[in-house]
């Protein structure tokens, strides 16, 4: 598809994507760097990291690929000050990374509760810590304020309630309190503009793939008011219009990006449903080969 935005409309800019190597984040980053922007993507996995990095350059996008992890404050910062060190500064931090499987409340422990909001509240929330220093002024001592952007990927699951979701329910939430808290107080402090993306059902992405593999029988057609599940894309325009000055006017807003879904009925699932999904995708998992094809991210 066709972008309505101008070629040149984040040109100048440099972006960190976090989970920028694979699904949302990924077409994040493709259409961040075709509309001019540097891109630096943080990801645990090299393999993951060096094919999207090489499909990124194969369209003439400057882009590198860190590793790290967004629960560790000193990968954070290591891969903050990575992306400055190449680029010279950054302007855009997209917080995308994100953990999801499903589970019913009784068989999810504590312990896969908490690490759920690790990766999504406590990881956004760390990323945006260290990267303040940086948004709020250009880098130390390298003058005024030059509007720094954060966008925070979150969902919809929490606005009504969604089965086996409760961990990433409770994660999302709190997102969606981080980009309004900070909208608040960095809006006011450093002009630095905070707002979140809340996307639904997105074809073509590992969470999907998770939550409902191809070889499960889709019988929730009929509940979206679009009736039918969004693109990669329609979350990366979204976030071309919060990053650029489209939407400088913008900030403490999550913008849901998902074809009016939110408003339908959650369909039941059965415990039995979420095992036979989970046991496909932990098979999959084991039968996919070391590296991810380029087509595939």
């Amino acid at each position: 598809m066709e972008s309505v935005f101008r070629a040149d409309v984040l040109k100048g800019k440099t972006a960190l994507i976090t989970g920028g190597g694979s699904g949302i984040c990924f077409e994040i980053s493709t259409q961040f760097g075709k509309h001019g922007a540097a891109i630096a993507i943080m990801g645990r996995r090299r393999h993951v990291l060096d094919a999207a990095v090489g499909t990124l350059r194969s369209q003439g996008i400057r882009a590198i690929g860190i590793e790290g992890d967004v629960r560790k404050s000193e990968d954070a910062a290591r891969v903050i000050e990575s992306t400055i060190r190449h680029f010279g500064k950054l302007d855009i931090l997209v917080n995308g990374a994100a953990g999801n499987f499903l589970a019913s409340p009784e068989d999810l422990s504590p312990k896969g509760f908490k690490t759920v909001l690790d990766i999504d509240s406590v990881g956004t929330y760390t990323m945006c810590h260290e990267a303040l220093k940086y948004l709020k002024n250009g880098g130390p001592g390298k003058g005024p304020s030059t509007g720094g952007v954060i966008l925070n990927i979150s969902a919809t699951l929490h606005y009504r309630a969604t089965w086996y979701q409760i961990h990433v329910s409770a994660a999302k939430a709190a997102v969606d309190s981080i980009t309004r808290s900070l909208a608040l107080e960095w809006g006011s402090d450093y002009d630095i503009r905070v707002n979140g993306i809340a996307p639904g059902r997105i074809d073509g992405t590992p969470g999907m793939q998770k939550l409902r593999p191809k070889e499960v029988t889709e019988t929730g057609q009929g509940l979206m008011p679009l009736d039918r599940s969004g693109e990669k894309w329609d979350i990366a325009m979204a976030a071309l219009y919060l990053a650029s000055d489209a939407g400088k006017f913008v900030n403490g807003t999550t913008l849901i990006v998902d074809g009016g879904y939110w408003l339908s009925q959650p369909r039941h699932i059965s415990k039995e449903e979420v095992k036979k999904i989970s046991r496909i995708v932990e098979k999959n998992s084991r039968e996919s080969t070391v590296g991810i094809p380029t087509s595939k991210l």
